[in-house]
């Protein structure tokens, strides 16, 4: 398979998501297909992996731990939502850009909307140190907040990087 311009962007787009978040997508390409596959087993090989280095970095009493993991998963859940978004957000300017066109009404609708996920990010991360500081301490919560915080910046730059600009 040719990896082209556009190919990496669906990648970029892809890597954090699964074919069930991505399930939205209308008439996904055989090449999307691809990528969603290969993504998801990505995705399946890190969420253990990601737990495993929360749990370690938090040391959580198995009393804190019962009520923290609930807090986790209801957090993991908003950023697979957020992740559903930016992914057709790339996906459409994927499409446009692979079409050679991008309008003005397109690319405002683009914009506003990689904004909207971007607050929306940053409000679920202020909900779940909210909730998370009830769960367990104020300083392992706040930890836990630097941690995803730090792993989002980490996607965000690499779909950045990857994802070309608007012409």
């Amino acid at each position: 398979m040719r990896f082209t311009t556009r190919a990496a962007m669906f990648a970029t787009a892809l890597m954090v998501t699964s074919p069930l978040l991505a399930s939205g997508l209308s008439n996904p390409t055989f090449e999307e297909q691809q990528i969603l596959v290969k993504v998801d087993e990505s995705r399946v090989q890190e969420g253990p992996e990601k737990r495993t280095f929360i749990e370690e970095q938090l040391a959580l009493s198995p009393e804190a731990a019962e009520r923290f993991w609930p807090v986790y998963e209801q957090h993991q859940a908003g950023l697979n939502e957020l992740t559903r978004r930016r992914v057709e957000n790339i996906l459409t300017y994927a499409r446009a850009y692979g079409a050679g066109s991008l309008d003005d009404k397109t690319a405002n609708g683009l914009a506003r909307e990689a904004i909207a996920i971007e607050e929306d990010e940053a409000s679920l991360l202020k909900r779940t140190y909210l909730h998370a500081s009830k769960a367990v301490s104020p300083a392992q919560a706040a930890r836990y907040v630097q941690i995803e915080a730090r792993a989002r910046a980490i996607v965000r730059a690499k779909e950045a990087m990857r994802v070309p600009l608007i012409k």
